[in-house]
């Protein structure tokens, strides 16, 4: 079961124990935020409101573009000095993580931050975009063929603590259910599969919205989906309760350890793509768990340098 374990900012810290810790499937913990972020622009962030798109969670920004989406600030100061403000918290965990978690700062990829303005609790949405159902992360438009999802967050709620739930790991998980949601076929790398696989590819390279997906993909989409779907699984699963209080901060494989925010507001994240080849213990990561008890290939070699760009 995942377990929290608290990290002090003592200057000797060991990287490799944190990173194993989390592929473990743990949560680290800060009590306190442990880098600089001024009273004002988390003052400013509190005053935010989300676009009026029902299709989007979260105002976003894209570190690629320096670019924030699904706002709603009314004047083009406003909209600036927002996207500020999430470009530095961006900077601000990508420079704090890159010495604690070193061994993945090498060939990790800065994915998108976001905020997260709204209460969770009650919040009114379809069944999949819930966050507070149990669920393992998953992209359904980014396939990341075997790569991993870390995501810090920040609760910059000031009164209110953020109430997660975690249920049992990946392993468990997919050893139970696997027969239910299916693993895929192989990826078959004959001539035909392999001109397939390519043609999407430069499809997606022209602009056109063509999601090339490997197996593995397929799988963890449709256990995300599952998961959220199966109302037995949510009312009778085994649960821990974790309250991330204000002004802490906890970095978690959001890939593997199922987790459900039921209530909260004003929180903050940012992702990271991590390869498999900087894992310390590949074998526990999702693909290398879905493959072993499927004894197939789960992953499209040619499309990870792709994703990683």
């Amino acid at each position: 079961m995942t377990q929290k374990i608290v990290v002090g900012l003592e200057k000797t810290q060991d990287p490799l124990q944190y990173c194993e810790a989390l592929e473990n499937g743990n949560i680290l913990f800060f009590p306190a935020i442990p880098f600089d972020f001024s009273p004002e622009d988390i003052d400013f962030l509190l005053r935010q409101k989300q676009g009026g798109s029902k299709s989007r969670k979260n105002i976003a920004y894209k570190p690629s573009e320096d670019q924030i989406s699904n706002h709603n600030t009314e004047a083009p100061e406003q909209t600036e000095r927002l996207r500020r403000v999430l470009r530095n918290y961006s900077q601000s965990v990508t420079g704090f993580l890159t010495n604690l978690l070193s061994p993945y700062s090498e060939g990790w990829k800065l994915d998108y931050a976001s905020f997260r303005p709204f209460q969770e609790k009650g919040r009114k949405l379809r069944v999949r975009a819930r966050n507070d159902l149990l669920h393992v992360d998953v992209f359904p438009t980014r396939p990341l063929h075997g790569s991993r999802i870390l995501r810090f967050f920040t609760n910059i709620n000031p009164k209110e603590s953020r109430h997660w739930i975690t249920s049992e790991g990946f392993e468990t998980l997919a050893e139970k259910y696997a027969g239910e949601v299916s693993i895929p076929p192989s990826t078959k790398y004959d001539w035909k599969s392999r001109i397939g696989r390519k043609m999407k590819q430069w499809l997606s390279m022209a602009g056109l919205k063509v999601t090339c997906r490997s197996p593995y993909d397929h799988f963890m989409l449709q256990m995300h989906h599952f998961m959220k779907e199966n109302q037995t699984f949510q009312n009778t699963c085994h649960k821990d309760h974790w309250d991330f209080p204000p002004g802490s901060c906890w970095v978690v494989f959001t890939d593997a350890v199922s987790h459900a925010a039921l209530a909260g507001q004003y929180a903050l994240e940012q992702t990271f793509i991590v390869p498999q080849s900087l894992l310390l213990c590949p074998e526990k990561s999702p693909v290398c768990i879905l493959q072993r008890l499927s004894g197939r290939n789960l992953v499209n070699t040619e499309y990870l340098r792709d994703i990683l760009k």
